[in-house]
């Protein structure tokens, strides 16, 4: 579905930022070293011996050089310290880099600019278009730089390392100043603030890095971390239990009370589970409502099932919160190690089955995995990659049933339904992979193809039906508050020039809360002549005041109702009801599903309905197949027999 995708991006985004997080950690700690290898050089040791290796890792360069102004004062630098120790002591003219250098300004180049000669033969190769970094550096009371360079082939230096070469740069100053025999307490002072204040953000990095901000619970890098740590030290006779916890309906506290509500009740979860848990556990959250439990040790598997229902029920108890009593649980999914895994991303996978598995038996149950679960994911897994393949191959094909007047016996239109045709020619039913489909966030792209194989051949349907057949293409519901989508399919219809005859059936879902649909597609739709149908009608939460003001075309019954309705008298009720509902609102109404002449008996005699599709009638065919036979355009006086009801259109 398309929250799946929504998490996909953000779970992407998240990694994006705790990488980030944790390159910056990386660099302050560099930082230090060098400014400690400032810091703890002895006499007159070269104060840069241990700089260039600290500052390598961060900047990546090929060759470092140290140059200060001539004590004389000409124009000229002097070579102190080099990567290239041939290089010491040789003289540099100033140039106009050199001299923004030395005015305290940080200089790159990515790509020319760069000096171009070098004074003497020291192993440094310059070219004058290899990437350049110049920092400033105050050194024994002269102005001087350090020079980074790259080679050709390297890429420019970035902002990221601008601003590391920024701190250096003030930092390297203040130590170097700090280092010389006759240094001032000012001096001493403020250069230990500096370190400690960088020794503060080096804290906080690594905290906003490894933990999350809410909670100051382990985040999802850092559990890893720490779960495969546990597992190197493990053995096949200590098992460890990984448990992942999804809150049940925690959106509607959030939709119910606001964020801070619902941020104050993972406070307070965290508090409550920790409480429960031993101190060689390990409890972390991964994202949003997701949290896991590193249960360790466990001698077997009803020591796992004991402390996690102490979490439950801690779970179950009322909260309180700004004069709110909110109630919540905890579905739980449980694997164990070694016995379900032996690396966190297998024993985190195999956690997350038993946890659906967990919240689709009960809300608030537990679940531990187990090798049904196993099969079912590497099936699922298979017909994930399958469905993906099929999607980029195209192998999704429409297939049209057809709508029929059974007083008339006469075909008024078809619906467009899809069909898999994999590469061994197999046709699979949509129950074999739309739910999945919709759960990947590939339904779009299937739809799209069926109404393209429709509209392709809508000149030989024509040929063969007439113009004034109409087809029905589905949407569901979660597709028609997807805005590019319906602009998209939209736009598709209108370039038929045949858009007075579609129609678009939608679940009542559709239309059961004001949003972009009803506001801007919807109109959109109607004044470009296509038809709404409202499917699956009488299954859900039918409103009748919206329903007037939805002015659709036609409501189709759903098969329920029908099936065997000659033998139902509330269903007969109900069918009555909403075929007076359709006379009033001056709408078309078609019964889906007639599969026996019962049926159709009932319905013809009973009812004054006109319109309905059934298996009785004709199953879907694919449209070449359909233009090929007779395409029943004279439906036969007495029916097929009844079909096996397994059958998915």
């Amino acid at each position: 579905m398309e929250g799946s995708e929504e998490l996909r991006e953000t779970l992407v985004e998240m990694r994006r930022e705790v990488d980030i997080l944790r390159t910056e950690t990386t660099h302050a700690n560099l930082l230090l070293s060098a400014l400690d290898a400032v810091l703890c050089v002895d006499g007159d040791n070269d104060p840069f011996a241990g700089v260039f290796s600290a500052l390598m890792p961060v900047f990546d360069y090929s060759c470092a050089i140290v140059l200060v102004e001539r004590r004389h004062g000409d124009d000229s630098l002097e070579c102190v310290a080099s990567s290239q120790p041939a290089a010491v002591g040789s003289i540099w003219k100033i140039t106009r880099l050199f001299g923004k250098a030395l005015s305290g300004r940080i200089v790159t180049t990515v790509s020319d600019g760069g000096p171009d000669e070098c004074p003497g033969d020291f192993g440094i190769n310059l070219s004058g278009v290899q990437p350049a970094l110049y920092l400033p550096l105050g050194i024994r009371n002269r102005r001087g730089l350090m020079m980074l360079l790259r080679s050709e082939d390297q890429p420019g230096f970035d902002r990221a390392h601008v601003a590391v070469a920024r701190k250096f740069s003030l930092l390297a100053s203040h130590a170097l100043a700090a280092s010389r025999a006759n240094q001032t307490e000012a001096e001493s002072n403020r250069l230990q603030h500096l370190t400690e204040q960088l020794k503060i953000s080096q804290e906080a990095l690594r905290f906003r890095a490894n933990f999350d901000a809410l909670t100051g619970l382990p985040n999802r890098t850092h559990i890893q971390e720490l779960v495969d740590d546990l597992i190197r030290t493990a053995d096949d006779d200590r098992k460890v239990a990984f448990a992942f916890l999804d809150l049940d309906d925690f959106k509607q506290v959030n939709d119910h009370h606001g964020h801070a509500i619902g941020d104050e009740l993972l406070r307070q979860i965290a508090k409550r589970v920790k409480s429960e848990i031993r101190s060689t556990d390990i409890f972390g959250r991964i994202s949003g409502d997701e949290f896991v439990i590193i249960l360790n040790p466990v001698d077997q598997r009803s020591d796992a099932s004991a402390l996690i229902s102490r979490v439950r029920s801690r779970l179950k108890r009322p909260f309180r919160i700004e004069g709110v009593g909110i109630k919540t649980s905890a579905s739980i999914g449980v694997a164990l190690y070694p016995d379900h895994g032996r690396d966190y991303d297998t024993l985190r996978r195999h956690a997350d089955m038993a946890m659906y598995r967990a919240k689709s038996s009960s809300k608030g149950g537990v679940a531990f995995f187990n090798r049904t679960l196993g099969r079912r994911a590497t099936e699922k897994l298979s017909l994930e990659r399958c469905i993906r393949g099929a999607l980029s191959n195209r192998e999704f094909r429409c297939a049209l049933q057809q709508k029929v007047d059974f007083r008339t016996r006469t075909i008024v239109g078809f619906e467009a339904l899809s069909r898999w045709v994999d590469q061994s020619g197999a046709v699979h039913a949509p129950g074999e992979f739309l739910p999945l489909a919709s759960e990947l966030g590939v339904l779009d792209g299937i739809t799209h193809l069926i109404v393209d194989d429709l509209i392709q051949h809508l000149p030989e349907l024509d040929a063969k039906f007439g113009l004034a057949t109409k087809y029905s293409i589905n949407i569901s519901a979660a597709q028609s508050m997807k805005m590019p989508f319906m602009l998209k399919l939209a736009q598709r219809i209108y370039d038929t020039g045949q858009a007075g005859r579609v129609i678009l059936e939608l679940t009542e879902e559709s239309f059961a809360a004001i949003g972009p649909f009803q506001t801007h597609v919807l109109p959109m739709l109607r004044e470009a002549g296509v038809s709404i149908s409202i499917d699956d009608f009488g299954t859900g939460y039918s409103s009748l005041a919206k329903l007037a003001d939805l002015t659709v075309d036609e409501l189709k019954i759903d098969r329920s109702l029908v099936s065997s309705i000659h033998q139902r008298p509330r269903n007969q009720s109900i069918l009555r009801a909403i075929e007076s509902l359709g006379s009033a609102l001056s709408v078309s109404v078609v019964a889906e599903g007639i599969e026996t002449l019962e049926e159709q008996d009932y319905l013809i005699n009973q009812t004054r309905l006109r319109l309905g599709q059934g298996y009785l009638f004709h199953k879907p065919e694919f449209i070449a197949d359909l233009i090929a036979g007779d395409g029943g355009t004279r439906l036969p006086e007495r029916s097929l027999a009844k079909p096996s009801s397994s059958h998915a259109a």
